[in-house]
């Protein structure tokens, strides 16, 4: 019987079970090196279209396995660079660094890494043995929501990561998977909206807000949640006129609000506003060829004044057009 060659019985049974496994490789290697003679006569006899078909199928394979891993990897480790920077958006939202568990409660960081590379299922599994480290949560909840989007998953994720740290909310990735959960399945939807009304505080009330004022099937779902008395209380001065402003049923009833708007109105509010001191070109008189009067041509002055006053305050407009020199 031949000698058998060293390392080959260690490199079989160290072979690694699943993706991104590091275990075997060496013997591995050796394994490979040892049989090197043979797989090059074949490939010699292989005609070179048929090498290239086979190279591309591998290099293709391997980006699919792999980029889950990376993306998620990539996104934690952006999340932990914008939370330690402090940046706040233009918005108000600080991306922050989460709050730090009990020594005892965290996981170890290099425990943490290999499950975040190992998928769900290690993750769910560190979470069960360290169920207060809202860091796993997170990962999970960025996991799930990886395309295609388990929203249910990712949102069960985000509300335990906010019950853990409730300052999450604050968070630009917390933000986009629940309002991304929002645009899933009914009983999804509902729980999204929930969690925005309940859990995330004034960063709630902005998502539950662009819901309403936007045009997702969700917009009057949103509008009842954002009505609530709890949420109004949560709700900043800016986004609460913006909203009044948004609902008023006449120019009447808009005119008693500028003076608020005034002076705690952001861009929402000019956002509400401006349209109602633009006429459109056509549309009115005999057969629709005539211009149309602006809705609140009334109060246009008042309405002006307004939005001069909100922009002193916040800077211009973006893509305002600059006041005409005068004489």
């Amino acid at each position: 019987m031949p000698a058998q060659a060293p390392g080959t019985g260690a490199s079989r049974a160290s072979v690694p079970d699943r993706p991104g496994s590091l275990a075997g490789t060496g013997n591995t290697l050796a394994a490979g090196l040892t049989a090197s003679g043979s797989r090059a006569s074949m490939l010699a006899r292989t005609p070179a279209a048929a090498r290239w078909l086979v190279v591309g199928t591998a290099a293709t394979v391997a980006v699919v396995l792999v980029a889950p891993l990376l993306r998620d990897g990539d996104s934690l480790a952006r999340l932990e660079a914008a939370g330690g920077a402090g940046h706040v958006g233009p918005a108000g939202s600080a991306l922050r660094r989460p709050v730090a568990p009990r020594p005892s409660d965290a996981a170890p960081a290099d425990e943490l890494a290999a499950a975040t590379a190992g998928g769900v299922l290690a993750l769910e599994a560190l979470a069960a043995r360290h169920p207060k480290d809202p860091a796993i949560f997170r990962a999970l909840m960025l996991r799930h929501a990886l395309p295609p989007p388990y929203h249910a998953a990712s949102l069960a994720a985000a509300k335990r990561l906010l019950e853990l740290d409730p300052g999450a909310a604050a968070d630009d990735d917390v933000k986009r998977v629940v309002a991304g959960a929002a645009g899933g399945p009914p009983e999804v939807a509902a729980a999204a909206l929930d969690l925005m009304a309940s859990s995330m505080g004034s960063q709630g009330a902005e998502l539950l807000y662009d819901l309403a004022a936007g045009s997702s099937a969700l917009k009057e779902r949103a509008a009842r949640r954002f009505a609530e008395a709890a949420v109004q209380e949560r709700a900043s001065p800016a986004l609460r006129i913006a909203h009044e402003l948004r609902v008023a049923p006449s120019c009447k009833a808009r005119q008693a609000l500028l003076a608020r708007a005034a002076a705690d109105g952001d861009r929402r509010a000019i956002d509400v506003l401006s349209p109602l001191i633009v006429g459109k070109s056509k549309g009115c008189g005999f057969l629709g060829m005539s211009r149309c009067a602006a809705p609140c041509a009334s109060i246009a002055k008042e309405i002006k004044a307004a939005i001069q006053a909100i922009e002193a305050r916040t800077g211009p407009s973006p893509g305002a057009a600059p006041e005409p020199e005068r004489p």
